[in-house]
């Protein structure tokens, strides 16, 4: 049975090490600066969790210190977005109808992890923009909890589907804690953004997100238009990468999607484990 207060992680942080990925030099300043933080403010971190913190921050101490921070202060504020991760939830099975969400099962040449989402129903009323935004950190623990930890994250979002009545769906609040998180307490350091298919009116869009975003990851977003070339969209990403609903190599994005939702079967513990140790502080 596993330990209440251990993380079934398909690592071990000693083996990230004699990878040579981090050191135990930086694991031993990490867990004293944690051991000596007033009121303990964070909750005990394990081992392997240091390790991906300091692997997403490239060992910079002061910077896994500060997402660190950040991922239990984003978390704690947010328990919409990173409590009760059950797929199988009313709301959450109703985004699954909504999108298809895949994290795939390659990786590009650098390690990078690549999640992807399209619209299954195009209808806005069953647009939920919370669950949805939920799911796409819960691919996040998919990547992390790996037995080949991501040196960092692909997203791809394909537009198709999306109409201007979507835009009466966002919700600011919603969408303020999900940029704080991806951009101050993400556990894997994001490389890149591809919304493809953009539809015409994505500056509205961007008006209504850029207040939420900063610099470094607008300049991020690639924005590609509907109907692009094959060879162009090899140009983003390999063949390997791609579903074969874009004449990839990878099976189609509705098989991708159920053996994503696999996954999630396979991670119930690791969740559940994870908001209760949360939930002690």
């Amino acid at each position: 049975m596993t330990n209440m207060s251990q993380l079934p992680f398909r690592f071990t942080a000693k083996e990230i090490i004699e990878q040579g990925r981090t050191t135990q030099e930086n694991l031993d300043i990490i867990k004293t600066w944690l051991s000596d933080l007033p009121d303990h403010s964070i909750p005990a971190v394990q081992d392997e969790m240091i390790v991906i913190f300091l692997i997403s921050c490239d060992n910079d101490i002061k910077l896994t210190q500060h997402t660190i921070t950040m991922y239990y202060k984003c978390k704690k504020d947010a328990p919409e977005l990173f409590n009760e991760r059950d797929f199988e939830r009313e709301d959450i099975a109703k985004a699954l109808n909504t999108v298809t969400v895949s994290n795939m099962p390659v990786r590009t040449e650098e390690n990078y992890a690549i999640h992807y989402l399209n619209i299954k129903d195009p209808s806005y009323r069953a647009f939920d923009l919370g669950p949805i935004m939920k799911l796409c950190y819960m691919l996040v623990d998919l990547s992390i909890n790996s037995s080949n930890v991501p040196n960092g994250l692909v997203i791809v979002f394909d537009m198709n589907g999306i109409g201007l009545m979507h835009l009466t769906r966002l919700k600011l609040d919603i969408i303020r804690k999900y940029f704080e998180f991806l951009q101050e307490a993400l556990p894997i350091q994001l490389k890149g953004i591809h919304i493809i298919n953009t539809v015409y009116f994505f500056d509205k869009i961007m008006c209504i997100i850029k207040v939420f975003m900063k610099k470094e990851l607008i300049e991020m977003l690639q924005l590609h238009p509907p109907d692009l070339a094959q060879e162009e969209l090899f140009s983003l990403m390999p063949k390997n990468c791609w579903p074969e609903d874009y004449g990839g190599d990878l099976p189609s994005c509705s098989e991708l999607h159920e053996n994503t939702l696999k996954e999630f079967a396979e991670e119930r513990e690791f969740w559940r484990i994870e908001q209760e140790i949360r939930s002690r502080f």
